[in-house]
C-alpha cells in the first residue's frame, strides 16, 4: 500500500506586512474562524469527558470476595 507523504509549510510575516498583504476584515474573519475550531475541539473533549464520567459512575465498586468460616 503507498504511503501518504505530507510536508508542512510555514512562513512567518512580520505584522506589517501581513496587514499589507490581508484585508484588516479578513484578519478578523480568520481570527474569528479559528476561535470557532477551537470552540469545537472544547466541545468535543468536554463531551467526551462526560461520557467517561457517566461510564465510571455507572460502573459498580469493586467486589470483595470474604471468606467465612
Amino acid at each position: 500500500m503507498a504511503e501518504n507523504k505530507t510536508r508542512e509549510i510555514r512562513i512567518s510575516l512580520p505584522e506589517e506586512l501581513f496587514a499589507v498583504l490581508m484585508p484588516q476584515e479578513t484578519q478578523q474573519h480568520l481570527w474569528k474562524a479559528k476561535k470557532e475550531v477551537l470552540l469545537a475541539l472544547r466541545s468535543i473533549i468536554d463531551s467526551r469527558i462526560e461520557m467517561i464520567e457517566k461510564r465510571e459512575a455507572g460502573k459498580p465498586s469493586a467486589k470483595k470476595k470474604i471468606r467465612v468460616e
